[in-house]
């Protein structure tokens, strides 16, 4: 979530698109309303490839000998995937290290193409809550709070044992409240 609100304060462009999408919900929309937002959607998608939170899947053991695109691979070879070299390869993601959501919009890449919680039968079993908790927050902190970032020096990620983190977190002040154009009902308590 870090990323996304450093991301949608970076380019202010972005911000308010997801502003007008979310707008068209009019008051008080079901949450379920806010995570069928397609731009909202791309935005959260964009942000878990540019800057995955785990860097590499769960290591796994060849059972018996394969190779994999021309490397031989022995019986007990232990492997991993990289989620991050594959989020940035240029084949399937052309100027992978701009954030670009509206390549959500264009294309649906296969789960060997994109996998922010790893791939197969042991991707993560969190995976459908993280997204919607990504996406009700970031929607009802952008509709409902005016932040600024405290500097506009590109934020750069750092490894953090397993898993990304912006290098020095994602400094923003808030400015105020904007009228609401949302109020989440399971989050209006809490503010």
């Amino acid at each position: 979530m870090s990323w996304a609100l450093y991301w949608t304060h970076r380019y202010p462009e972005i911000k308010a698109k997801i502003l007008q999408e979310i707008a068209t919900l009019g008051d008080n929309p079901n949450p379920i309303d806010i995570t069928r937002l397609p731009y909202l959607a791309a935005v959260c998608s964009e942000t878990l490839r540019i800057h995955p939170v785990a860097m590499l899947t769960f290591p796994r053991a060849v059972e018996e000998p394969v190779e994999l695109d021309g490397y031989p691979l022995e019986k007990g070879t232990i492997i991993m995937g990289c989620i991050y070299l594959a989020h940035h390869r240029e084949q399937t993601f052309p100027d992978s290290h701009t954030f670009k959501p509206e390549r959500f919009l264009e294309k649906q890449f296969t789960p060997y193409e994109y996998m922010p919680f790893g791939g197969g039968a042991r991707r993560c079993i969190g995976e459908v809550l993280a997204i919607y908790e990504m996406k009700i927050a970031i929607a009802t902190i952008l509709a409902n709070y005016q932040l600024t970032l405290v500097n506009n020096t590109p934020e750069k990620p750092s490894r953090r044992g397993v898993t990304l983190a912006p290098s020095r977190g994602v400094p923003m002040v808030l400015k105020g409240r904007r009228e609401p154009l949302v109020t989440a009902p399971m989050l209006a308590e809490i503010s």
